[in-house]
């Protein structure tokens, strides 16, 4: 069966995760081998608690700092980075000139709108050669909308802290924010199908049930296994998103006697985005469920080869997230991270910040969830996270905070690697960018592949 099988219906592509039934036709695309490597980036805006972020000890042998214990769990799955950061990054104020740079190490054009100048992204330079063996280049997911304006503050364009993927160093590529977009794009056809089978309220799932019959009857059994936990996983965010949506429309406690309305609630809501000019910056969605939504969508990309990249930002570079939905805190996420030393805003700081490393946690586990040959999703993929400035209150680039986790290319983790002072972070996407198969020299400021990493 070829690897680029898929299930097909009237307004629907589903793309199949790896069966044993492509075993010979996978392995000959990959060169012998049967999983290609994904890299994953997820990007956490404002800084850290710097006191409370970097572990005690070097190599194998360092016990985890109070933010970082929820991987504990995933301890053998990640190295945790030190003293990586980017010179080209200091010279300009604020947020804007540490985020849109992060993942391309470049200085960016001081601008307020025009002359927008940036780089090539590291995940964009994987995309230019992994992306075409996959259905899409890349994926860019977020959660707050793309903002436009000028801040003042610093006379940047807010645009430069809206994205951190760079297809060109002049075109900057937008994170959908929207779940049932990304939902949509990878699963329904063209626009009109789309929409057709959208407002009829139809699964995507169903619009290939003939198909997947067909198909289950063809395979052996472990394939049929893993198809149904597949389909099952691609229904689970369809119902997912479908409820947040009718919740957000009924209000914030969805009575339980309501659940037979989600239908004609989605159906609705769905007619009425689709006459907005700009119906993602309408999403108020729970935070948590947002971000683990897009990170699920990213998982089910990765699993079924739709992209080969992505990147997920929790927030825009100047992000005022509220998050006291967490116990204790009381502000906003930028508000808290200009927190002045001052012990209850470094408190609420640290909670966030928290709160960020638990959904990376979670999002292992997910990936760690996923049988691929011997091994798992998380063992054919790089996924690294972290913030383009140490600390919120110094906008500093240097011995940035950082984590990289799976072992796509072999990698080896349960490590915290201590680097020498203002090592280039650059030398990391070198690294990362070889490990998964694209061979560069040079990237950015690099001045090598990461020591210690390999």
């Amino acid at each position: 069966m070829s690897r680029r099988a898929a299930l097909r219906g009237l307004g629907a592509t589903v793309a199949l995760p790896f069966l044993d039934a492509m075993a010979p036709t996978a392995r000959a695309a990959q060169g012998g081998k049967s999983f290609p490597t994904r890299i994953g980036v997820l990007f956490m805006p404002n800084g850290v608690r710097q006191d409370r972020w970097t572990p005690e000890g070097e190599g194998k042998d360092f016990k985890f700092s109070p933010i970082l214990q929820p991987l504990e769990r995933h301890r053998v799955d990640i190295n945790i980075l030190t003293q990586l950061g980017h010179a080209n990054c200091r010279g300009g104020d604020g947020h804007y000139a540490k985020t849109a740079n992060w993942l391309t190490g470049t200085e960016i054009e001081k601008t307020t709108g025009k002359n927008l100048r940036c780089g090539v992204s590291m995940d964009q330079v994987f995309a230019q050669e992994a992306g075409r063996l996959a259905r899409f280049p890349s994926l860019e997911l977020g959660t707050e909308p793309v903002m436009t304006g000028v801040d003042f503050n610093v006379n940047y364009t807010m645009l430069y802290g809206s994205h951190v993927a760079w297809r060109t160093p002049t075109s900057p590529l937008p994170p959908e924010i929207n779940p049932r977009f990304v939902f949509d794009r990878l699963f329904r056809e063209n626009p009109e199908q789309r929409k057709a089978s959208a407002l009829e309220n139809k699964s995507v799932l169903d619009l290939v049930l003939s198909d997947a019959k067909a198909l289950r009857g063809r395979v052996g059994a472990d394939d049929q296994r893993r198809l149904d936990e597949y389909l099952e996983s691609i229904r689970s965010v369809e119902q997912r998103i479908e409820a947040d949506i009718a919740r957000v429309a009924s209000g914030e406690n969805l009575d339980p006697a309501a659940r037979d309305a989600i239908t004609q609630l989605d159906q609705r809501i769905t007619a009425s985005m689709a006459q907005q000019k700009d119906p993602g910056s309408a999403l108020r969605l729970d935070h948590t469920e947002h971000s683990r939504l897009m990170m699920e969508l990213m998982t089910l990309a990765f699993w079924n080869d739709s992209t080969r990249v992505s990147t997920f930002m929790f927030g825009w570079a100047v992000s005022g997230k509220n998050f006291t939905f967490l116990d204790g805190v009381k502000h906003g996420h930028h508000e808290c991270s200009h927190h002045e030393n001052k012990p209850e805003k470094l408190d609420q700081y640290q909670k966030i910040n928290t709160w960020h490393v638990e959904q990376f946690a979670h999002l292992l586990d997910r990936m760690k969830s996923i049988k691929e040959g011997d091994g798992t999703l998380l063992d054919h993929t790089l996924m690294l996270f972290g913030s383009s400035m140490r600390d919120g209150n110094a906008h500093s680039p240097k011995n940035l905070p950082l984590v990289l986790a799976g072992h796509g290319g072999g990698l080896t983790g349960g490590r915290h690697l201590v680097s020498s002072n203002d090592t280039p972070l650059c030398n990391l996407f070198l690294s990362m960018l070889n490990l998964a198969g694209t061979q560069v020299d040079r990237f950015g400021d690099s001045t090598g592949p990461l020591k210690g990493l390999v």
